[in-house]
């Protein structure tokens, strides 16, 4: 449909200069092809069956996340758009984890705010809105709790900091860190692995175990180096028509 063609055209052959101009327009057509099963997807997650999710999203390995509820202890939960993160978060509700709490950023327009808060609370959970973050956070410290962003979306403020992803300075996002010191919840890196078409995978893996311990920036640079890896393994999973470099350092 041409959508935003030009714009993932230029973010592939910027990140991956080596690569031909055959190479870059495969990874182009597998992003569309899984970019609009993703739209489709999503919008099914308003409908879908507890039984039907179970089966498009299977769990893989975890145990980092086990461990800490085993323990009583909430976690703060760094995602990417990477595969099926809407699919993914439905499948994480319905499992014996500490309760969904994702962050999001209100949509202008209600009728589809409404629609993405009932896609994202259908099977339980619930949603902060970016602002309320810390304000729903304080309210819910009794419960054991894991809170959810996708910490890979352009930071509003232009005072933002900035850090290479993919070889390219970038405002990035460091909301994660923050409220893991705030509260001292360990941060758990939540991936979605595509499987094949229509089939999803969860895995997760400790991000920072002991967030005032560690150094300012360390675990906003432990994230990017994990959605780094994961982009660089698999780019046609990645949100390649979000405007990722529209500032400029300067």
């Amino acid at each position: 449909m041409g959508y935003r063609v030009s714009l993932v055209r230029k973010n592939l052959k910027l990140t991956f200069p080596d690569k031909s101009n055959d190479e870059i327009e495969s990874i182009l057509r597998k992003f569309y092809q899984n970019f609009f099963d993703l739209v489709f997807e999503t919008v099914k997650v308003l409908t879908i069956s507890k039984r039907q999710t179970k089966k498009h999203v299977v769990l893989g390995d975890m145990k980092a996340l086990e461990q800490y509820r085993d323990k009583g202890q909430s976690v703060i939960i760094s995602m990417g758009h990477f595969g099926n993160w809407e699919l993914g978060a439905a499948r994480f509700t319905l499992a014996d984890y500490p309760q969904l709490m994702a962050v999001y950023k209100p949509l202008s327009n209600p009728f589809f705010d409404r629609m993405m808060s009932k896609t994202r609370t259908r099977f339980g959970g619930d949603v902060y809105a970016m602002e309320e973050t810390l304000d729903r956070m304080r309210e819910d410290k009794d419960k054991l709790t894991a809170v959810a962003l996708l910490a890979d979306q352009n930071p509003s403020s232009h005072n933002a900091y900035w850090y290479k992803l993919l070889g390219r300075e970038t405002p990035v996002f460091t909301g994660v860190e923050l409220l893991a010191r705030r509260f001292d919840y360990p941060v758990i890196y939540l991936r979605v692995d595509r499987l094949k078409r229509g089939r999803y995978q969860l895995n997760c893996e400790v991000l920072s175990d002991k967030p005032t311990e560690t150094s300012k920036y360390e675990i906003t640079h432990e994230y990017i180096h994990r959605i780094e890896r994961d982009i660089l393994a698999r780019p046609e999973e990645w949100l390649w028509t979000h405007n990722r470099w529209k500032r400029t350092k300067d």
